[in-house]
């Protein structure tokens, strides 16, 4: 009699995961949750009161018309250009206009203005003169057959200059829009040079870290928070809604 032999006909069971892999992972979510706060908590310490300026001067901006009208003050004042001057002033043109441009009594007319100019340099000795009556000055103006103009807008402000080409005649006009059409403008990201705007690209980048990582952390805690997503859902709605209903009211 032959001694029996047990044969193992079981399929072997696979390997478990090694500790080390598991580890890993969890420091890996563990690395990405903390970045993801830093950029959070980061981008709101160093933006927090920018982001309450651009609310509120946006909130004065949706009221612009009524609550916070600019209160405007313009200023008039007329020069006359020394004699020795004109001849510059008198020099063709590249393209003329025929349109007939007025000037009332009192001042200029400036929305009699004509729609086509000619963009030509001004007079070097013209831009000095102005300069030294402390009036705007810019290398660069707008031609017509009669009169050689420009604006400078400005921080919550606009200077006009016009010269009449035949008798030197200068007509210049300052417009203030006060403090809100300071913060109008600084909403707005306009006539603050190039520094502003750059700071406002920074800000915009910072923000959308800041809704980003504020998602990431959302979906973190919406297991314990069942009404994360749909305050979430209704907050893309609500702008929704009222954009489609903006549209076909008419």
């Amino acid at each position: 009699m032959h001694p029996s032999s047990s044969v193992n006909n079981s399929v072997p069971e696979p390997a478990p995961q090694s500790a080390n892999s598991r580890k890993n992972v969890t420091s890996f979510h563990t690395i990405v949750k903390k970045q993801v706060r830093l950029w959070h908590w980061v981008s709101a310490a160093i933006f927090c009161v920018t982001m309450l300026l651009f609310s509120v001067t946006g909130f004065m901006m949706n009221h612009g018309h009524d609550i916070f009208a600019p209160h405007l003050t313009t200023t008039e004042k007329q020069f006359e250009l020394p004699q020795d001057l004109l001849p510059a002033l008198q020099q063709p043109l590249k393209k003329a206009d025929e349109k007939s441009v007025k000037v009332k009594e009192g001042g200029f007319d400036w929305g009699q203005l004509a729609s086509q100019e000619v963009s030509q340099p001004l007079p070097e000795n013209v831009v000095q003169w102005l300069k030294s009556q402390h009036l705007p000055a810019k290398k660069q103006a707008f031609w017509t057959d009669k009169f050689v103009y420009f604006v400078t807008p400005k921080l919550g402000m606009r200077d006009r200059l016009l010269i009449e080409r035949d008798n030197g005649h200068v007509h210049y006009e300052h417009t203030s829009r006060g403090w809100i059409g300071f913060i109008d403008d600084l909403h707005r990201g306009g006539h603050v040079g190039t520094g502003w705007p750059l700071f406002i690209d920074v800000f915009a980048i910072a923000c959308i870290k800041f809704s980003i990582s504020g998602i990431w952390l959302l979906q973190i805690h919406a297991r314990k928070r069942p009404s994360t997503w749909p305050l979430v859902a209704l907050g893309l709605a609500v702008p929704i809604v009222i954009i489609w209903v903006a549209l076909h009211s008419h």
